[in-house]
Parts: structure tokens; C-alpha cells; sequence
């Protein structure tokens, strides 16, 4: 894990909503029957992250090679914490990262769309979109690490599956957010480009209980998905 320099860096532009929330797990397919039995949340959209469409891959600041298969879904209305999932846990916990991230990064809900808004479409078929505004809806992400050092088999190395980041893609300047983090001692500890998406992962575990942050952009430039689940 990578310190941040400054533990109250004070950011400038406060966090406008929480898109997405990200699990590391060790079988996709699997994950996303589970999630789907348990939460009722699907279709999920799959990707496999890997070159040539993946590329730029950095790890701890330096250039590295790594992959992945992704499936994302939207979550769509209010979550209930007393929703029965593994005893609530799972969704209590969930709650909990939100409440985190919104009282110490300044999170406020907003109307209506805006620059991050972005819709990923599927073999020429309208698919979820990336989600509305605040915490009632939210992009939900399943993240299967398969080659390469990252911060996926790291956390699965150290801590299992589980809740990994929860990200922004509602930022007017995506780019001047991460250098106003870096210029604060936020460090990026991962990012990439896949299809033209830019995405940072900002280390924030050791301030922020284990958060890290993803800042993304070019949203809208993801093509086709290798599959969809359930087919």
C-alpha cells in the first residue's frame, strides 16, 4: 500500500457522486450468478481487458503488463440495508464505504446528466447505462484478474474477494482531478486505457480505510462487450 503523503490533502473539487463500486473476485462467472441470485442485478455486460485494446498499464508508478475480465452491471433504485444478503452484511458494508467516501470527500448529489455521463452500447442494442446521480443508482463492477502484478491479486492476496474501489465518472475535467490529487500526494497506484477509457485508481486505503478511488474518462468510447450474461 502507498502512504499518502499529506493525510488531509484538502482537494479542491469535492467529489460530485459515486458512480461505481468495484469487487475483485476469483471466478466471474460464478460472481455474477451469485450476485444475481442474492441481488437480482443483471444483465451483466462482460469485457476481457487485455491487449491490444488494453494498454498504458502502470502499476506502483511503473510501466506493467496485466489483464483482466470485467462484467458490469447498473443497480437501479434505493439500496435497503435490510435487504438479507450474507446476513446484510454484504449490503450494510456497502452502505458503509458510501457514508465514507461522501462525509470525507465532500459528496453531493446532483439532477440529470452531465459531462461523465456515458452509455455503453451492445451489438446494436441499447445496454445499461452508466448510472444516474448519487448513491440510489450506481454502476456495480466484477473484476477477475488473469495475468500480470496488480492491485486485483494483491487484494485478493491479502484480503480475499470483496469490495476493492468505488469510482467518479461525473467529473467536468477527469484529468485535472487526478493531477490535483497527484499535486496533493495522492498517489495512482494503477491505471490504464482501454478502447480510448482512460482510468486512475487513487490510493487512498491508508486515509480513507481502505478506499481507493477510480477517476475515469472517455466513458462513451467502449465498443462492443465480448458477451452479455445471462445470455
Amino acid at each position: 500500500m502507498v502512504a499518502v503523503t499529506d493525510p488531509n490533502p484538502g482537494i479542491e473539487t469535492p467529489l460530485p457522486e459515486v458512480s461505481h463500486v468495484a469487487f475483485v473476485v476469483e471466478d466471474l462467472e460464478e460472481s455474477m450468478r451469485r450476485f444475481g441470485d442474492l441481488l437480482g442485478v443483471e444483465p451483466w455486460l462482460v469485457y476481457r481487458y487485455e491487449p491490444p485494446r488494453l494498454t498504458d498499464t502502470t502499476y506502483r508508478g511503473e510501466p506493467v503488463e496485466y489483464s483482466m475480465r470485467v462484467a458490469m452491471t447498473d443497480v437501479k433504485g434505493p439500496v435497503d440495508a435490510t435487504t438479507a444478503v450474507a446476513s446484510g452484511s454484504t449490503v450494510k458494508r456497502l452502505l458503509g464505504w458510501f457514508t465514507s467516501v461522501r462525509d470525507r470527500l465532500g459528496l453531493g448529489s446532483s439532477s440529470g446528466g452531465g459531462p461523465g455521463d456515458g452509455v455503453v452500447r451492445s451489438r446494436g442494442s441499447p445496454s445499461p447505462s452508466l448510472p444516474t446521480p448519487g448513491i440510489p443508482g450506481v454502476n456495480v463492477e466484477l473484476i477477475e484478474p488473469l495475468r500480470g502484478p496488480s492491485t486485483y491479486t494483491t487484494h485478493l492476496a491479502e484480503r480475499g474477494e470483496g469490495i476493492h474501489h468505488v469510482g467518479c465518472f461525473a467529473y467536468d475535467d477527469p484529468h485535472a482531478v487526478v493531477r490535483g490529487y497527484e499535486d496533493a500526494g495522492v498517489p495512482i497506484v494503477q491505471s490504464g486505457v482501454f478502447d480510448g477509457l482512460e482510468f486512475w485508481y487513487l490510493d487512498m486505503r491508508e486515509a480513507l480505510g481502505g478506499v481507493i478511488l477510480e477517476v475515469a474518462a472517455n466513458l462513451g468510447s467502449i465498443e462492443e462487450p465480448d458477451a452479455v450474461f445471462p445470455e
